[in-house]
């Protein structure tokens, strides 16, 4: 399979996106388990993490990551699951992501489908690949600038809804059984946890 471009600068050629783009149809498209439980733990950027590799028929798929993270002090929202490429020689490109209930709100610009043109979405939303992938700079530059083209999830879901969108979106069963990030609760935010949310 083609690799995403090295650098900010790089520029795939639009037969590369094509592989590129394959490949990532295909795998959206397969069966997948996880190959070990999902568990949220401290990264060194001060975030709750995971990182999955995953299986198709019995196989590990080399590169293809499941991702989460978290922000430990944002209980109940602020949450990022995603399907990413791992280049072993580089860094890692993210083709398709979800943000559940985000602190910043998103804006395509003059990009993706034309009802969510110059639209600020401020809940939570999908940065599906197929609309990532007709970027005008190519599938390479989208991914290099974190897939800027997003789509709203409505009605607001809740934590069980999100898990049961990236589930079936991403056809990875064992989704739907995601622990919650150990977030850090105080008197004033437990009132409003994500329990009254499942």
């Amino acid at each position: 399979m083609a690799q995403p471009p090295r650098g900010r600068g790089a520029i795939t050629t639009p037969e590369q996106d094509a592989t590129l783009l394959n490949a990532f149809v295909a795998f959206l498209h397969s069966t997948k388990t996880l190959t070990a439980p999902i568990g949220w733990r401290p990264d060194n950027n001060g975030n709750f993490s995971f990182r999955r590799t995953l299986d198709i028929d019995g196989l590990t798929e080399q590169g293809f990551v499941l991702f989460g993270r978290a922000s430990p002090k944002l209980p109940d929202r602020n949450v990022t699951l995603g399907l990413r490429w791992d280049d072993p020689g580089s860094r890692s490109w993210h083709f398709d992501r979800l943000d559940w209930r985000p602190m910043d709100a998103h804006n395509n610009k003059d990009l993706g489908p034309e009802d969510f043109r110059f639209v600020l979405i401020e809940g939570t939303h999908h940065h599906r690949l197929a609309d990532n992938a007709v970027h005008p700079s190519g599938l390479g530059f989208a991914m290099q600038e974190n897939l800027p083209i997003a789509i709203p999830i409505e009605p607001e879901p809740s934590w069980q809804d999100f898990l049961a969108f990236a589930a079936q979106r991403w056809r990875i069963n064992e989704l739907v059984r995601t622990p919650l990030p150990p977030w850090e609760y105080d008197l004033f935010n437990r009132a409003g946890s994500a329990d009254k949310n499942q």
